[in-house]
């Protein structure tokens, strides 16, 4: 009879990796905490958005106006946090993939729910986007409610599908409960609530340490006066040090529930004292003050969190003998230097150009018109764009002349 890390094995891509695993692993860190950075802002975002909404008293009030505003942000949101999701589920694709598809197959049903609660959710939000004006109406925010309701159920299901993937020692019994198969799909078949509540809790101090910087940002504008931004500035400050304070807390419960080997690990610890120092620093934090420090800083903590999470995988896994090390690697360095070079190129340059335009945008009442650096980065993304587009389709016709004709 085989055993489970035989099994793992044995469903591994016989292709084998073009490069190195713990290169893999690496983007995949760096990628998910991107993502995770954006599932937190929107989830926070639409909190407070709601918030405001329900406290907001009249056209002026400030409370509206902070609602305007997160609910843009949340929109914006569920957008990049789709968009930098597909880079790190890719990446567990090809290192992960016994347990990846494993996990999805056991809980098919609930994938393709993903899919459709997900599209439901984000178009709630675009009517409750769209309704929240002045003088809308008090039950337009039941869009809101709905489809943050939604977008926390969708946290729910990736999360149980990738903590399902940590348990390979209960599939067999979940495919087969009784020794009768299931092919249905239709469960949910391990959800770990400290970890899952952890993750949710991020969402308040990564809005808290956003209107900070939110508050820097927009001092700029003409249109924004000292007291509204101090004002936001302080409820900031107020989020992200109850949320620091919060995320500690369930990060303390969730290290404890964690198995022996893990519950005393360094890197877990040190995510912990992230927790509690940026806590601190943002308790001593001057109210009023807003700045980009605490930004930055958070972002940090999320990247110690991705670390962690491969951590926990890494030795989860590795009780069942599995390693990405032993993966076979077959080197392919065109392909590797062609999507280093889209990395830099397309994510860099592109990228770069776009995050330019929206910061100079933002921060201008009325129209605005690009400086001359802006328009040159413009220009230049441009023609990236169209070489990068050449190069692909070229280096396409010369593997498909090699492999047809020679």
């Amino acid at each position: 009879m085989m055993d489970t890390g035989m099994i793992m094995q044995a469903l591994r891509d016989p292709a084998g990796l073009p490069a190195p695993p713990v290169l893999f692993q690496i983007l995949m860190v760096i990628t998910w905490a991107l993502h995770i950075a954006f599932v937190h802002l929107t989830l926070g975002s639409a909190g407070v958005a709601i918030v405001a909404f329900h406290r907001s008293r009249g056209p002026q009030d400030s409370w509206l106006r902070l609602s305007w505003t997160m609910t843009k942000v949340a929109k914006v949101g569920v957008s990049l946090l789709i968009v930098l999701g597909v880079a790190p589920l890719l990446f567990t694709q090809v290192i992960y993939d016994p347990q990846w598809y494993v996990s999805n197959v056991l809980s098919g049903a609930w994938v393709i729910a993903f899919i459709a609660t997900l599209i439901v959710g984000y178009c709630a939000w675009f009517v409750f986007y769209y309704a929240n004006r002045e003088g809308a109406r008090r039950h337009v925010v039941m869009w809101a409610w709905l489809a943050l309701a939604l977008f926390v159920l969708d946290g729910l299901i990736m999360h149980a599908l990738a903590y399902q993937a940590l348990r390979p020692q209960d599939w067999v019994s979940w495919y087969a409960p009784g020794g009768i198969v299931d092919t249905s799909g239709s469960r949910l078949h391990a959800i770990d609530w400290p970890r899952f509540v952890f993750m949710i809790s991020l969402s308040l101090p990564a809005v808290g340490v956003f209107l900070l910087a939110y508050a820097q940002y927009v001092g700029a504008r003409s249109d924004r006066t000292s007291e509204e931004r101090e004002w936001v500035a302080r409820l900031g400050r107020r989020l992200a040090v109850a949320g620091w304070g919060l995320s500690a807390l369930t990060w303390l419960i969730w290290q404890w529930s964690q198995p022996e080997l893990l519950r005393g690990h360094p890197v877990g610890w040190a995510l912990g004292a992230s927790l509690v120092a940026m806590g601190l620093w943002l308790w001593r934090w001057a109210p009023g003050r807003a700045g980009w420090g605490p930004l930055a800083a958070g972002v940090a903590v999320l990247l110690l969190l991705a670390v962690w999470r491969e951590v926990v995988r890494v030795a989860l896994l590795g009780q069942h003998g599995y390693s990405i090390l032993d993966y076979p690697v077959h080197p392919d360095e065109p392909s590797t230097w062609l999507f280093f070079s889209t990395l830099l190129g397309i994510g860099g340059l592109v990228g770069g150009f776009y995050l330019t335009l929206l910061y100079r945008a933002g921060r201008t009442v009325g129209l605005y018109r690009a400086e001359p650096v802006v328009a040159r980065l413009g220009t230049a993304a441009v023609a990236v764009l169209v070489l990068w587009i050449a190069v692909f389709f070229l280096y396409g016709i010369v593997i498909w002349l090699r492999n047809s004709f020679l």
